[in-house]
């Protein structure tokens, strides 16, 4: 696979859990405002509601609306639940990508060195000329915090005793938090570290020709029992697959080319 090929992978994975976190956050628009005495609206002026729910539409510009039963909404979180998940969600992916961007990112010579990270800092303090994974360590502890938070979150929501949630202050702290370090978090690390990274084309070239794995292109051209041939002597001798192809007269070289064109084409 390409650099290319598994960035999409990311970019995907990002796409997809920003579109699962603003239909969670959908769900936050309806309000039991008026409820007072566990859902019941005692005390409450009639019109209060429906004058409220006028009045938040204007200023925060929200499709907010009324709950329709608020006996429902004194007593659950479930959708203030399932927004923190989501935020973990992203949060999970986003630390699963840091982790595979700091191992491509290793190196220069001991590492996978298949991406160059922007430098942000003079260097290691131990290490001269060493650049460090500062931002993407930065954002996988920004995702740990974000996943504990789910956990209080998680743990207040069925903290409610009957009809009355009580626990809605530490909810509504968690989230807010996430909300907040996440986004400052993604933001730094969009503008420090991600648009800056750079491939390491000599080492990614190198990889592919070095790859035993290519038998397993070949094989749908030359059959099973050439292509592991080809992988066993590879490996015995060191050589390279594409080189023992064209020397033992399996494959021309311009056909190698032709199907990695075709492979590294799938999924651009």
């Amino acid at each position: 696979m390409t650099l290319g090929q598994e960035f999409s992978g990311y970019t995907h994975i990002a796409q997809q859990a920003g579109q699962r976190i603003a239909q969670a956050a959908e769900r936050l628009n309806v309000l039991g405002l008026g409820g007072t005495a566990v859902g019941t609206g005692l005390n409450a002026h009639p019109r209060y509601r429906e004058l409220v729910i006028q009045n938040l539409r204007e200023v925060t510009s929200l499709e907010v609306q009324s709950a329709p039963n608020l006996f429902h909404l004194m007593q659950s979180m479930a959708d203030l639940v399932s927004f923190s998940a989501e935020l973990k969600n992203l949060a999970l992916e986003l630390t699963k990508i840091c982790n595979d961007l700091r191992l491509l990112g290793s190196g220069p010579r001991t590492g996978l060195g298949e991406i160059k990270l922007p430098a942000v800092q003079p260097g290691s303090s131990i290490m001269p000329g060493k650049v460090n994974p500062v931002m993407l360590e930065m954002l996988n502890m920004v995702c740990f915090q974000v996943i504990g938070n789910d956990l209080t979150v998680s743990l207040a929501s069925q903290a409610g005793q009957l009809e009355l949630n009580v626990m809605m202050p530490v909810i509504i702290y968690n989230l807010l938090n996430s909300v907040d370090i996440l986004t400052n978090g993604i933001s730094a690390f969009v503008e420090r570290c991600l648009v800056g990274i750079s491939a390491g084309q000599e080492r990614c070239r190198e990889y592919m020709q070095q790859s035993v794995g290519l038998a397993t292109v070949f094989c749908p051209y030359i059959g099973y029992s050439k292509a592991a041939a080809l992988a066993q002597e590879a490996e015995q001798t060191g050589k390279n697959i594409y080189e023992l192809a064209v020397e033992k007269g399996i494959l021309a070289e311009d056909k190698i080319k032709e199907i990695l064109e075709g492979v590294l084409d799938v999924g651009s």
